[in-house]
């Protein structure tokens, strides 16, 4: 059949009336559809995490389903919006968006992870689906920009207030730096919070400009709480872009004084801008002071004054500012090694920890760029970097061709307030990754589907494009919307469940041995995405259950398939050196081990599995390699801590070299208790008789005794301070059976002795306790007096004063200040 073209004198008049002068005639359902759409998508800004790890999980669904909706609904009327969507489809920004997403969408083939590639490019099929549905319905409906700014100012006065509640009700009683870092609304981080409030205030601004003296009072109002809510949060890219807002709406009333020559109304508007601005401005330096007066003084302080932290931001001794630099030198520096092809979208994560490898700790992981262009070019080569730049060029373009034109005034000023919004989501940007949060993306999307409507409208090119009509053609944006949100929508939910699970395995990943237990977790994690929200593979932490439940094959199984999810953080192999130790196969574990410690010899937990398996093969060799790599980026006791006991294992004896490395880290670290300890085992295995020497299997049991000892004893403290007789009595003879299991095994240890003694002391039992304070004397190894001051206590209280006074005099000697008022009241 053939086709059927349609000019533009041939559309409905008042969709042709809306598209030249964008007031179309009647205000029924059909012109407030846009308007009831944005506020469906707006309302992202209040969708919880709904007990996921974040927000970002239940958003980015509830996105998905809000893009369906829509979707279904403009193919329902497919007749009335053709239109509208040739027109926005044949726009310049709609093709480079197209061509962008194109190119996101291959890189999929070629990413390191594919799955998350997948996990990350849904995010982007839900924004430009948002983005085209929105610009449909706009198109046309312009008079409703006054309506769609009111209620983003009403937004941001609701979340400011809220923010501004949380601030006072909080600031007295809680430290100044975590106070602000929970202020984030459901944004995720306070960062990407103060960005989407610096993306409303334009919308505000408008709403001042354009309204009534009713209207100018209320949204100065909202405006006041906004800009405070933004200085008490701290954030230095929001205050760059609300004061680059501010000059180019200067900029913006000078050029309008030139034209109008009414000096007056310029400074009247300025005035209701400044006034709030300038107010808020002050009231955060007070509750700002206030609050930093109250803080305690030994606390680093992150955050202060408006002042304070916009005089970090030229500061190049400013960690943070150091940390953003190297980060945007790493892709800037991945994108020239890879130009035709990046790492693939959402991949940025994996593809960056090579480069932190010697100056992040742990496990932490460099998720983003904190530029989104950087990021872009090294996930999508030159060419999607390039796309996603024309993407912000586009607007400026937009913006300037309509300010300059012979269009309408309101139609400028629309398109220069939501150019104003635009600058503040493209400074978050350039210092952020919003292209990652629901909150940014919406604002995104709506902000684009305005301006460029505004510049369809304004277009004075009279050769308007001949529109095709064919069924297919009035279809394929739906259908083909329908097509990738329905696996879009499976993909956004498993992440949110995926979200729901690691809100309690992420904080159990820091406890040894693990709390919950492999078949509670593994059931809850779906098979997307394979990574967790800190980039480590989600098999290998079912393998670390897996591992603990002693189900090392099905164990095994999992930390295979992990290694391609993330093969540069090496978390597979460092679980897989700990089953292979468990199962006495050594030589795999050393391999796994090393490979763990060298891909990333910053972490602590890879340092130390790794010496303890070194210690197990005798490799003295080995353990100085590891100990001198980890020495050149951590100068910290656990360092030195962890090389001496690997030494002291691995040769079953103590030596000079070994006491003078510790007496000279003590002289840093004197008061830090494992070194302390360290440096007694070395007296002990250089005194022992070598006959009398423990092996290092009988030393690791000793030590597994001893850690459950000393819990106990904990819990009996902890009764003791409860009154609670029975409960103390119990932990406490549960801390003695298991001193004195350690002290089988390591015999020459006096404090398991002394601590056996304690135990017995805190219960009132003193004879029994002085068996134990006899053995601790006989090693001839305790040096601080702590013995001999509560065997002199426990003496003096079975009524041998004497005795126990010239006990208490030993410890005083030997520095057991305690020891000296009960001399001083009960010894002649």
């Amino acid at each position: 059949m053939a086709k059927k073209q349609f000019s533009k004198e041939s559309v409905q008049e008042n969709q042709y009336h809306a598209l030249q002068t964008g007031k179309p005639d009647g205000f029924g359902f059909f012109n407030l559809l846009p308007l009831f759409v944005s506020i469906l998508y707006c309302a992202v800004f209040f969708v919880p995490h709904f007990d996921g790890f974040d927000a970002f999980g239940s958003q980015w669904f509830y996105i998905v389903i809000i893009d369906l909706l829509v979707i279904v609904y403009i193919l329902a009327k497919k007749n009335e919006y053709d239109f509208n969507a040739q027109l926005v489809f044949s726009n310049s920004f709609s093709k480079i968006y197209l061509v962008f997403f194109a190119i996101a969408g291959l890189s999929i083939f070629t990413s390191i992870n594919a799955t998350e590639a997948v996990v990350c490019f849904v995010r982007i099929v839900a924004t430009i689906i948002a983005f085209f549905n929105m610009a449909i319905l706009f198109r046309g409906q312009l008079h409703l920009f006054k309506w769609l700014a009111q209620i983003l100012a009403i937004i941001l006065g609701i979340l400011s207030i809220q923010s501004i509640a949380q601030f006072l009700s909080g600031f007295e009683a809680t430290s100044l730096n975590q106070l602000i870092k929970e202020i984030q609304g459901n944004a995720g981080n306070k960062n990407i919070f103060s960005a989407a409030l610096v993306i409303l205030i334009p919308f505000t601004i408008y709403c001042i400009q354009t309204s009534d003296i009713k209207g100018k009072i209320l949204n100065c109002i909202i405006l006041l709480s906004g800009t405070l809510t933004l200085f008490l949060l701290n954030t230095r890219a929001a205050f760059l872009s609300l004061i680059f807002i501010l000059l180019v709406y200067i900029l913006y009333c000078f050029l309008e004084y030139k034209k109008e020559k009414k000096g007056e109304k310029i400074i009247y508007r300025i005035s209701f801008i400044a006034i709030p601005i300038i107010a808020a401005l002050l009231i955060s330096q007070l509750l700002l002071s206030t609050a930093l007066n109250l803080q305690d003084s030994n606390e680093k302080q992150l955050f202060g004054t408006v002042a304070d932290r916009l005089g970090t931001i030229s500061n190049t001794s400013d960690e943070a500012n150091n940390v953003r630099f190297r980060l945007w030198a790493h892709a800037i520096d991945y994108t020239i090694h890879h130009p035709i092809i990046g790492c693939g979208i959402g991949n940025w994560k994996i593809a960056s920890i090579p480069y932190q490898k010697k100056t992040i700790d742990d496990l932490f992981v460099p998720v983003h760029a904190h530029n989104d262009f950087f990021e872009m070019f090294a996930e999508l080569g030159m060419i999607g970097g390039i796309l996603y730049l024309a993407l912000f060029i586009s607007i400026l373009i937009f913006t300037l061709k309509v300010y300059f034109s012979n269009s309408e005034e309101q139609l400028k000023l629309i398109s220069v307030f939501s150019f104003l919004a635009f600058i503040g989501y493209s400074i978050d940007a350039f210092f952020n990754f919003p292209i990652e949060r629901p909150i940014s993306q919406i604002l995104f999307a709506l902000i684009a589907a305005i301006n460029i409507n505004v510049y369809l409208t304004a277009k004075k090119d009279k050769r308007t494009p001949l529109l095709d009509s064919s069924a297919v053609r009035k279809t394929l944006f739906g259908i083909a919307a329908v097509i990738l949100l329905l696996p879009s929508a499976y993909v956004t939910y498993q992440t949110y469940k995926s979200l729901v699970a690691q809100k309690n395995i992420i904080p159990d990943m820091g406890n040894e041995p693990l709390k919950l237990k492999w078949n509670e977790i593994i059931p809850l994690l779906p098979s997307i995405p394979n990574l967790s929200a800190s980039a480590q593979p989600l098999d290998a932490i079912k393998g670390r259950y897996l591992m603990e439940a002693e189900k090392y094959k099905e164990a095994l199984v999992l930390l295979n398939r992990a290694i391609p999810a993330n093969p540069y953080i090496a978390y597979s192999e460092f679980i897989k050196a700990g089953v292979f130790f468990k199962l006495g196969n050594f030589d795999s574990a050393y391999i796994n081990a090393s490979k763990a410690f060298y891909t990333k010899p910053r972490a602590k937990t890879y340092y130390q599995t790794l010496i303890a398996i070194l210690a197990k093969r005798k490799d003295t060799i080995q353990i100085e390699k590891a100990y001198h790599e980890v020495v050149q980026y951590r100068q910290e006791p656990y360092v030195w801590n962890l090389y001496i006991l690997g030494m002291l294992n691995a040769k079953e004896k103590g030596s000079q070299q070994l006491l003078q490395l510790t007496d000279s880290v003590l002289k840093l670290f004197p008061e830090n208790p494992d070194l302390l300890l360290r440096r007694k085992e070395i007296l002990m295995f250089m005194s022992a008789p070598a006959a009398t020497r423990i092996t290092a299997s009988d030393g690791e049991k000793a030590q597994a005794y001893y850690n459950q000892a000393i819990k106990d004893f904990g819990e009996g403290q902890a009764a003791a301070n409860k009154n609670d007789e029975a409960l103390k009595r119990k932990a406490y003879t549960s801390a003695i059976k298991n001193f004195l299991k350690a002290a089988e095994m390591n015999p020459n240890n006096f404090i398991i002795f002394e601590n056996t003694a304690i135990a017995y002391f805190n219960m009132g039992e003193f004879n029994k306790s002085l068996i134990y304070f006899n053995k601790v004397f006989a090693l001839q190894t305790a040096t601080d007096g702590k013995s001999e001051y509560f065997a002199g206590v426990a003496l003096y209280n079975t009524g041998k004063k004497e005795e126990g006074c010239n006990y208490l005099k030993v410890a005083l000697s030997k520095g057991w200040k305690d020891a000296e008022p009960i001399i001083k009241n009960n010894c002649k």
